[in-house]
């Protein structure tokens, strides 16, 4: 017979399994739209990476349980996109997460100077393990370097401004009335 304690634990794990597929379904939402309407909006042949604030956002809001297999999943999804460095993003999203999640821990949950910390902090990481994976792949040259600044800076600016509406969707309820 089934106990109480049981049925409890049953009801979280489903809780929990619908959470992450929910964030799962978010982050394949904000990957089609990297792959389809990013390159749009590229400059310079620097792309933003929509990925980076969703990433932000997910190890902020979620807990670790859920938001290092999902982001882990994503990145080796967006990887499929270039085989040549397959795994990249997903060892560098996995260690961007463990990074915010670092910088999340001294600081209350809703703190706006955290959060600038983290997406500043996340931005300048990526760029720099993007050079790196880069520059080992093909060299480094003026043109690498180039990339990685204005990645950083472009990214950078996206981030703060996708984070930010990302944080104001967040907090807006659905309120349906009835006459």
């Amino acid at each position: 017979m089934n106990s109480p304690r049981s049925a409890l634990c049953g009801a979280r794990a489903e809780r929990m399994f619908f959470r992450a597929l929910y964030v799962f379904l978010g982050g394949l939402l904000f990957l089609y739209g990297q792959v389809l309407f990013m390159p749009a909006l590229g400059i310079a042949g620097v792309v933003p990476l929509i990925l980076l604030p969703w990433l932000i956002y997910i190890v902020w809001k979620e807990s670790w349980g859920i938001s290092l297999p999902v982001v882990f999943v994503i990145g080796l999804m967006y990887d499929t996109l270039n085989p040549a460095l397959f795994g990249m993003h997903a060892l560098f999203f996995v260690l961007l997460a463990v990074l915010i999640d670092v910088l999340r821990i001294p600081f209350e949950q809703d703190s706006l100077v955290a959060k600038l910390i983290a997406i500043s902090s996340t931005n300048f990481v990526y760029s720099l393990l993007s050079l790196l994976a880069i520059g080992l792949a093909w060299g480094f040259d003026a043109k690498a370097y180039s990339v990685s600044i204005g990645g950083f800076i472009y990214n950078l600016i996206f981030s703060l401004l996708v984070f930010g509406i990302m944080q104001v969707a967040s907090k807006l309820r659905v309120v349906l009335v009835h006459d």
